[in-house]
Order: structure tokens, then sequence, then C-alpha cells
């Protein structure tokens, strides 16, 4: 009928009926390994999932886990991209805690693996506030937390991050608040993990093969057969070799900014073992 809508909203219950359908058929995976790997935005993340998502022995999530289920809160749909922190109240996650139905969750990512394989593995930053609840409810949870330079990451965040309701992006102190928080957070709930990992961002750039090779034999696999370490890697729009990002985020930024950031985040920068850097 005209001016109705009729059409539209067929084609978004058919869509939705589908994949309904699709997750009440999806088994729930037996006698997996899940690695779940975490860390701040802008750290390293999409890069190490890609990679360890090329091992024979592991299927990693197309995308984010929190953008291709309905039981987590996304923060750009409630206008915090790339800034959980400002709502750590709705983020995080211990095993006490009730809401999400991990059942569905399992089934809604479970559906976009290849479950055959032994390890499952699934990456998103706003995770790191979850880690012990996903422990409870996901067996042999194994944890894999990325760390890097304050500076790159806040940086990062500050230029990519765009919320609509603020023209030039989050405040520098924002991003590096999100960057202090946000590893604050997995340090205490990380005492609460039965596995966990750290690595650095550094690490993986300058020594990818034995920082790739800790990662499998702390998930208990064979190390990656034939790496290529002139690889090129699609990740965020460039595809190129493997290589430190940091001293490039470093050169934009300003005297004042540098010092923004040892203001907000210094502490935490020297207790993950990085040296300060002077405002010039």
């Amino acid at each position: 009928m005209k001016g109705t809508r009729f059409r539209r909203i067929l084609r978004e219950c058919a869509g939705r009926l589908h994949r309904e359908i699709k997750i009440g058929l999806t088994p729930i995976p037996k006698n997996k390994k899940w690695v779940f790997l975490v860390g701040c935005y802008n750290s390293g993340t999409t890069l190490l999932a890609e990679i360890l998502g090329k091992h024979p022995s592991i299927s990693a999530l197309p995308t984010e886990g929190h953008f291709i289920t309905d039981q987590f809160v996304k923060d750009y749909e409630i206008g915090l991209p790339r800034m959980w922190v400002e709502r750590e109240d709705i983020f995080r996650l211990n095993e006490n805690d009730e809401g999400p139905d991990s059942y569905r969750l399992t089934k809604e990512w479970a559906m976009r693996l290849n479950c055959r394989k032994p390890v499952l593995l699934e990456k998103s930053p706003p995770n790191s506030a979850k880690t012990r609840w996903l422990q409870k409810h996901f067996e042999n949870a194994y944890f894999v937390a990325i760390v890097r330079d304050a500076y790159a990451v806040a940086e990062g965040i500050s230029r990519k991050a765009q919320p609509q309701h603020l023209k030039d992006g989050w405040p520098l102190e924002m991003s590096a608040y999100q960057w202090m928080r946000s590893n604050q957070v997995l340090q205490e709930d990380a005492k609460h993990l039965n596995r966990v990992l750290w690595i650095k961002y550094e690490d993986l750039t300058g020594d990818s093969v034995a920082t790739l090779n800790r990662i499998t034999d702390f998930i208990g696999i064979q190390s990656f057969p034939n790496y290529n370490e002139g690889q090129e890697w699609s990740i965020h729009e460039r595809k190129e070799p493997l290589r430190n990002m940091n001293p490039e985020s470093h050169k934009r930024m300003s005297a004042e900014q540098i010092e923004i950031v040892n203001k907000v985040a210094g502490e935490m920068i020297e207790n993950l073992g990085y040296e300060k850097l002077k405002a010039n």
C-alpha cells in the first residue's frame, strides 16, 4: 500500500528470522580452547588477531566479537567509540554478574567460527573489562593481553575515534585515561584468571617469531609453520609488513600533548616498563 513500509519491514523480519534459525541450529562447541585477545584500543589487537587467525589450529572471528552479538553493549552505539571507560559501570563484568546470555553468546560466535579447529579466537578491546565473566562462561579460557606505548595509543584513539557529540574527537586527556584505566582493569582482573599471558606490541613488531612462539606455547599448540616475517598484513586500510608504528605517532604529538599523557598516565607507563617521553 502506498505510504507504507511493508517491504522494508518484511525484509528486516526475514533477516532476523533467518539469523534466529541459524543461531538455533548452531551447536555449542565442546572441548575447545577459547582464546580471548584483550587490550586497549589501538594497542595492536587487530594486527595480532589477523596473524593468529592464519595459524592452522586457530579459527578467529572475522570481526570484533562484540560487533556480532546482541548480548553486549557496543561502545559506538551509546556514543562512546573507543572509550568504554566512560561507562565502566555497564562494560565491566565479573563472575558474579548476571545479564548477558552466555549460551546465546556462544552460539552467536560459534556460527561465525570453524569449530572443527581446536582453538577458537575472539578479540574485542571492550572485553578487557569482562575477562572474569568470560572465564566463568567459556571452558578452557585463555587470555592474551597486549599492551602498547601510551603515547601512540592515546594519539591514535584521539585521531581515529569519531564521537558524534564532539566535533574534534576525544580530548587527549580522555584517550590517555582510556589507556591507563584499561590496563589497570586488566591488571586487577588478571589476579583472578587461571591463564593469562602479557605481551607487548613493541615485542610483536620487533621480534615477531619469538613473540608468536610465546603465544603458541602458552596455548599449547605448535609454532607457526613457515612464518614469513616479510609478509604484508592488511590492517585498518593499510597493507604492509609488520613494523613498529610508534615513532610516527610520537612525531604527530606536540610537547604539550606529551606532557598531558605523562600527567594522566605516567605512573602506569612506568608500571608497564615503558619510559616516559620528555616534552621538549
